[in-house]
């Protein structure tokens, strides 16, 4: 199996021939959030070298607890591209059991959006790690002490790339397991991702914990399309109805309400049907070749009026759970193909062994010249500063 590129390879190529495209996007109130491929770029890369600056080392380990959704891929992909490994917990893991998985493996930062997030991580020494409370003023000022570090070694995240040629890169997670103890994994997957092209646009729904939506922004970074990731079930028609997506990618919780949202379904702000439940049994009765009376032939011509309610251009709809004889009779007569995402079983991650820790070589000397004759700036240092800790002041 030929190696894959590396993340900043990926990233670069989209940021040069898909820069004003979507490259993803989030529902924030009432309104959508979206970053283009070159904004993406140009946040990761900073970010990337906002972290090294901060004394993250390639083959390090970053604990990332934050919301699904932009911050959440702006932040992954900054870790992989310094060369860190990013490390995502489910919040029904135990805390005895992540003390255990944190304590086994070299953990030097731990990003989170909030105090509570640490709550998780409480039976976990981390003497080693540095805590980085990311709101918006503080993501931005580890940008920008990437950018400073990037100017004065400008070829640092090539050199992260050269030094991880051929090591995997991708998030790892925790898996709780009944009656043994919880492991660490990479989720790999293969079948429908692998056809997605630039020109897709996908709507995602899950956590960002989840071993469905980890492999489906793996693939989103492979093949530079736009992702609109919303968490909840019913975000879904609002993201369908914004972005009128190629594909839709249900985890097990939006698909083991799929058939409720589509019978309680509005298009226009309107019921798509006075009696959708009936459509939607004539529908798949006629799938199934059972002979009907004149009222169930109406009544299944009808689900023609459901097709703008899915945003109308779906090719693709595939789901992280069993498919119902109502959804596959429905993606059947709307012409949906239903896609397979086959997960590979999970292995045993020793990250200690996998991964060697490579310091960064510090930047070249700055020359020193007349204070008065630059703009007075502060020198980013090698750590974070307490404005970017958790720890008590």
């Amino acid at each position: 199996m030929p190696v894959q590129e590396s993340p900043l390879t990926r990233l670069t190529r989209h940021a040069r021939n898909r820069a004003l495209e979507v490259a993803v996007a989030e529902r924030d109130g009432r309104a959508w959030s979206t970053l283009t491929w070159n904004e993406l770029y140009r946040h990761v890369i900073d970010g990337a070298a906002g972290m090294i600056e901060a004394g993250v080392n390639p083959g390090q380990v970053v604990v990332i607890r934050v919301p699904t959704g932009i911050r959440q891929v702006e932040l992954e992909l900054a870790t992989r591209v310094a060369g860190a490994v990013p490390l995502l917990l489910p919040e029904h893991l135990d805390a005895a059991e992540v003390g255990r998985l944190l304590d086994e493996i070299e953990v030097r930062l731990v990003i989170v959006d909030d105090e509570s997030r640490l709550f998780l991580l409480r039976r976990a020494a981390l003497l080693e790690a540095q805590l980085f409370e990311c709101d918006d003023r503080s993501w931005e000022r580890l940008r920008a002490m990437g950018l400073e570090r990037r100017k004065r070694q400008p070829e640092l995240l090539s050199w992260v790339d050269s030094v991880r040629v051929g090591a995997p890169s991708s998030a790892v997670l925790g898996l709780p397991r009944e009656k043994s103890e919880a492991w660490l994994f990479r989720p790999e997957s293969s079948g429908t991702l692998a056809d997605l092209t630039a020109d897709d646009v996908v709507v995602l729904t899950g956590e960002a914990t989840d071993r469905f939506t980890t492999v489906v922004r793996d693939a989103h970074l492979t093949a530079g399309c736009t992702l609109a990731w919303v968490e909840h079930p019913e975000d879904l028609e609002g993201a369908l109805a914004h972005f009128s997506p190629t594909h839709v990618l249900l985890d097990h919780a939006a698909a083991r309400v799929l058939e409720d949202l589509v019978e309680a379904g509005t298009v226009a702000g309107a019921p798509w049907h006075p009696t959708p439940r009936e459509v939607l049994e004539a529908t798949s009765a006629r799938v199934a070749e059972a002979r009907l009376g004149s009222r169930a032939r109406r009544l299944a011509d009808d689900v023609s009026a459901l097709a703008p309610w899915w945003g109308g251009r779906v090719r693709v709809l595939a789901l992280d759970a069993r498919v119902n004889r109502t959804i596959s009779s429905l993606a059947t007569t709307l012409g949906f193909r239903l896609g397979r995402i086959a997960h590979h079983p999970a292995v045993r991650l020793h990250l200690a062994d996998e991964h060697a820790v490579v310091p960064v070589p510090a930047p070249a000397p700055v020359t020193v010249v007349d204070a008065t004759s630059l703009p007075r700036r502060g020198r980013a240092g090698q750590e974070l500063d307490s404005a970017f800790s958790l720890a008590p002041s």
